[in-house]
């Protein structure tokens, strides 16, 4: 276990501190790093960031395995992951924040800012019912391949509305990557910018989560390109050989922002948005929203108890985040913990993100879980 001080930039707002001084008992946590190490070697993931913050303070900051397998790069704290989903709660606050500003309400009908939606069967579809997948919206806007035959979010959504649901609006939850490329194109609409600058100059920015962008298109010289870690995947469950299936000599598959998934970032920057809303919307002098609006966007939704506004809903006061990579965060209100497990080894299931988020859990003082939920 690495318990003894890390060094951090000093725009970092979480300092180190043992387990014991925050109410967590050192040997689950041990548990859990000696689990990821086991991982890597039996083959179930390729590589791994773990980040757990109690009350602001950091207790694990551990990594195992492979940035780049093949290159032989190791993962470090300091790794960019492709977050792909976890890039839902951001696109949620920043709908929020226009609501909260005035400039949407969240019955507004989505025709009302995109006219492709003006039609019989997607007129009715409101703001509300995308953020809270009941929109009926289904398919995706991405090949399974990860290619897509459009040129730009605006045109791929359009066609989106055109197509219209395949079930009625409002009548049940099914998770959908375009209704949430939707609200990308509505933040667009009324901000009049792109999705992508809205968030990075209204939450990325503010924050200072200055390790992470949106889609992979930086400056040739960035020296954030060469701590994006690869891509790997496989088909068969826990079973097969892992397939890189991209690396950041590469551009990315899709040449735009997708909204429902665009997010690069690293553990430390994704926490400070966790610890934002942790903390009722403010991170430091900066407030993104109201204590009230945060409660609504991470409770569960009226069509389903597991996700709220752009949210997953893991339990009382727990919600969060995964990612199609294999990554997952989460924020326990009532204990005042942060945890994150950042992999970027695609596979059906997963399973170790519950397995890691458990041990976590086991290791507040006090705390018995039950059983694994991710």
């Amino acid at each position: 276990m690495r318990f003894e001080p890390i060094l951090y930039e000093s725009n970092v707002p979480f300092s180190p501190a043992s387990p014991e001084s925050v109410g967590m008992s050192p040997p689950p946590l041990r548990r859990a790093v000696e689990t990821a190490h086991a991982w890597v070697d039996e083959g179930r993931i390729v590589g791994a960031v773990m980040l757990v913050i109690r009350r602001n303070r950091i207790v694990l900051h551990e990594t195992v395995g492979w940035s780049d397998r093949e290159r032989q790069i190791p993962m470090k704290i300091d790794t960019i992951f492709m977050m792909r989903s976890m890039t839902k709660p951001l696109l949620g606050t920043a709908i929020l924040m226009l609501k909260e500003e005035g400039r949407l309400t969240l019955q507004d009908r989505v025709s009302a800012y995109l006219p492709a939606f003006d039609n019989e069967r997607a007129r009715d579809i409101t703001i509300y019912q995308l953020l809270t997948h009941s929109s009926g919206i289904t398919g995706s806007i991405v090949e399974s391949i990860g290619t897509t035959q459009y040129a730009s979010l605006r045109e791929a959504v359009d066609e989106v509305g055109r197509k219209g649901p395949e079930h009625p609006p409002g009548t049940r939850y099914e998770y959908s990557d375009p209704g949430s490329s939707t609200l990308g194109a509505v933040a667009a609409e009324i901000s009049g910018m792109p999705a992508e600058n809205f968030i990075t100059t209204r939450i990325l920015e503010p924050l200072g989560m200055g390790d992470s962008f949106l889609d992979f298109k930086l400056q040739p010289g960035d020296p954030r390109t060469r701590r994006v870690a690869a891509s790997y995947r496989r088909e068969n469950g826990e079973s097969g050989p892992w397939t890189k299936s991209w690396d950041n000599t590469e551009p990315e598959e899709v040449p735009f922002f997708r909204a429902s998934g665009g997010l690069f970032a690293s553990a430390i920057d994704y926490a400070k948005f966790l610890s934002c809303m942790l903390h009722g919307g403010r991170f430091g002098d900066r407030r993104l929203l109201s204590e009230e609006t945060i409660r609504l966007a991470t409770g569960p939704s009226p069509v389903s108890k597991e996700y709220g506004l752009q949210w997953e809903v893991f339990g009382d006061n727990v919600f969060g985040h995964g990612g199609f990579q294999g990554t997952l965060a989460w924020v326990d209100r009532a204990h005042d913990l942060i945890g994150l497990y950042l992999t970027q080894s695609q596979q059906t299931g997963n399973a170790t993100r519950p397995e890691f988020k458990k041990l976590v859990e086991s290791a507040i003082v006090g705390v018995v879980t039950l059983s694994p939920s991710a």
